[in-house]
């Protein structure tokens, strides 16, 4: 077997080790039940804000560290933060703990970074497109089993809710001693640049002023690119806000059933795989089909304001369920795209630092909104208030882009005429 193929199957094991993760779909339910009994309020406002604010704290840190420290460290600390954050979760009971517990989750997500670029330090840039596969098929894989299997276990009456912390803490551990075994990269992207690429840059200078112009010099060739500014600008928000609803969504369920609703909120596993189904084949079949992107994003977008303005007043779980997978289904489509436009635009070795910068912009406009909305010094909003803020922020992202799918719709058909008029 060639090496890079076994270091990709290596670093796409870690990725579905550490999105194993049996009691997630069931964070809320378990915090709000015995023995936690925390209200939907405190978790909302003071709890889940953690990890949005170590997030945006640490992101840009990361970044630069797991490039000096050649990745692999970076991805030991984040199934470290995993570990962590997991065992809080089981052993801890206080509110200040659980405030401890999301931090390290905060940490852990803001180690995902290097887990999507670890591997273009280790393989020929030729095989970058089937390895980038890999990694994301991991993580889904990661979801899907981890979804179904709860689902199997609750349905059953195997295990409690609260069991699953334990099945999770499993697959953290064991993602934490597969990242001690991962192979170290011998060069990275800027502080430990093969022989070869130092020579490319041509820059006769300190080691630590070429890094710096080397960044400097990614970060203009990049944006100053206007489709490469347009596309991120959507990657950034539309990300804000995903990651909002993906933190907030459980509450909402928590609330639709406690007004009293048609079905158990024990069924979120199962809503979990279903999401996670449609949505690599959704990835799938827009890699396959050619439509306008602005137009696509455009639309989608604003279906994604209606159905978060359709969510905050529903009393039904089902129709919040069947929400919540068009929404994330539709997110993960746009995404799509976004890359790939931006890749297109850019040299593949900028790509990472495009990915840290929108990354560390939609952190920290996600910290933005969790101020306003979430805390005590913003407006502390209930969760249905939150869902019509967030679903009114994409009707309008969603009205700009149109507007700019028929400005270059027009633009273009103009383009056409005059080329056929000549």
């Amino acid at each position: 077997m060639e090496r890079w193929l076994v270091q990709s199957i290596m670093i796409s094991v870690f990725g579905f080790l550490k999105d194993f993760r049996p009691e997630d779909p069931y964070t809320i339910q378990y915090l709000t039940n015995t023995p936690m009994n925390f209200t939907n309020e405190e978790i909302i406002q003071e709890i889940f804000p953690v990890s949005t604010y170590t997030c945006v704290s640490v992101t840009v840190i990361i970044f630069l560290v797991t490039d000096y420290l050649r990745y692999k460290p970076i991805l030991i600390l984040g199934a470290i933060s995993s570990v962590i954050s997991q065992t809080f979760l089981i052993f801890a009971r206080t509110k200040i703990n659980m405030q401890i517990m999301d931090f390290f989750y905060g940490i852990m997500i803001a180690c995902d970074v290097p887990y999507y670029t670890y591997i273009y330090t280790a393989v020929d840039k030729k095989h970058y497109k089937i390895v980038s596969s890999h990694m994301k098929m991991a993580c889904l894989l990661g979801r899907l089993s981890s979804a179904v299997l709860a689902q199997v276990l609750i349905d059953n009456h195997i295990l409690k809710v609260q069991h699953l912390n334990y099945l999770t803490l499993t697959g953290a551990i064991a993602s934490l001693l597969w990242a001690i075994g991962l192979p170290t990269v011998k060069n990275s992207l800027y502080f430990h640049q093969s022989a070869e690429k130092k020579e490319s840059t041509d820059v006769d200078t300190s080691k630590s002023k070429t890094v710096r112009q080397i960044l400097w010099s990614d970060f203009i060739t990049a944006f100053t690119n206007r489709n490469v500014i347009q596309w991120s600008i959507w990657w950034t928000l539309g990300t804000c806000f995903y990651y909002q609803f993906m933190s907030y969504c459980q509450s909402l369920y928590q609330q639709i059933y406690n007004d009293g609703t048609d079905l158990q909120i024990t069924n979120n596993g199962m809503v979990e795989a279903i999401y996670t189904i449609i949505s690599t084949l959704g990835v799938y079949l827009i890699g396959i089909i050619t439509v306008p992107s602005w137009w696509l994003v455009g639309i989608l977008t604003l279906c994604q304001g209606v159905i978060l303005m359709v969510m905050a007043q529903e009393h039904l779980l089902s129709h919040a369920y069947l929400g919540y997978i068009l929404f994330g289904t539709f997110y993960h489509i746009m995404t799509t795209i976004a890359n790939c436009e931006v890749a297109k635009n850019i040299p593949a070795d900028c790509y990472a630092l495009v990915f840290g910068i929108n990354t560390f912009t939609s952190h920290l406009m996600q910290t933005c909104v969790t101020i306003i909305v979430n805390s005590p010094i913003g407006l502390m909003l209930n969760i249905r208030t939150q869902f019509y803020v967030y679903g009114l922020s994409y009707l309008v992202i969603g009205a700009i882009y149109i507007i700019k799918a028929l400005w270059s719709t027009i633009s273009r058909t103009r383009i056409q005429d005059i080329s056929t008029s000549t």
